[in-house]
């Protein structure tokens, strides 16, 4: 039991470390996926987030309709707002299939660039080459599922609120073995803690890199409700997510994820 209190222990300081004060990147969102409008295939962006910076990888086409490349280092607004802004360049070098000589490239600033994130899955993009504004609405590209199939060590902290009794409001956190199966849309988590053990059984969606889960839950406290985990975020040692819903005690909102079980 005393090995089982320390791996809980360092898996809630691991779970501040990955979820930070905000979602899936320590200064934002995770914005890092490929954007695009479905109404205008054949072009699109990139978008890799590194802490508050996002380079932004336009493929476009020129008067001509010869392929285009800009790009801009855009940097994440101030004021907290989910706003990157930056310059744009236009970027000339050698063929790709000779020899590369770096002192043959070519950068020139042609405007500026600016992509705000206007939900967890849409954005605005607005850049402007040589005078010529463009704005354009988009969304995240999906080109397949995600499976979590796995076993993790994991957990969760919450804020309760609009509770009943009302002493239960606050911050909640817990930890254990998770059990996750997934079969296509539907997915089944199973939470095993020194106090109780939970089961979610919800439906699955994938939007980009990012996964989303609506259902129900219950656990063996006799505690039961709706939930949604949503900015699931995958990675080869575990998954990060939001979490939101309510029982018949609480509403709640916070943090879940879990390490992958080295078994």
């Amino acid at each position: 039991m005393k090995r089982i209190n320390r791996m809980l222990q360092c898996l809630l300081v691991w779970s501040a470390l990955a979820v930070g004060t905000v979602q899936a990147s320590t200064s934002s969102s995770e914005i890092t996926d490929m954007w695009w409008n479905p109404g205008e295939t054949g072009w699109g962006l990139n978008v890799i987030l590194q802490h508050d910076v996002a380079f932004l990888t336009f493929f476009v086409y020129d008067t001509t309709g010869s392929p285009t490349w800009f790009t801009s280092d855009a940097h994440l607004a101030t004021d907290g707002s989910a706003v990157w802004s930056g310059q744009l360049y236009a970027t000339t070098g050698p063929w790709f299939g000779g020899p590369f000589n770096a002192g043959n490239v070519r950068v020139r600033t042609v405007g500026s660039a600016t992509f705000t994130l206007v939900s967890l899955n849409q954005a605005t993009l607005t850049y402007t080459v040589d005078n010529v504004t463009v704005t354009k609405t988009l969304e995240r590209q999906t080109w397949t599922s995600e499976d979590y199939t796995g076993q993790y060590l994991g957990g969760y902290s919450v804020a309760n609120s609009n509770c009943n009794p009302i002493n239960l409001n606050g911050t909640q956190e817990d930890g254990g073995f998770l059990s996750v199966q997934q079969n296509g849309v539907h997915i089944t988590i199973t939470t095993t803690t020194a106090a109780t053990t939970c089961t979610y059984n919800g439906t699955y969606t994938q939007t980009g890199k990012l996964g989303l889960v609506n259902g129900s839950y219950s656990c063996t406290n006799a505690v039961a409700g709706s939930f949604q985990l949503f900015d699931m975020t995958p990675m080869l040692s575990g998954f990060t997510g939001r979490f939101t819903g309510q029982n018949q005690r609480c509403q709640f909102s916070g943090y879940f994820g879990g390490v992958r079980r080295a078994i």
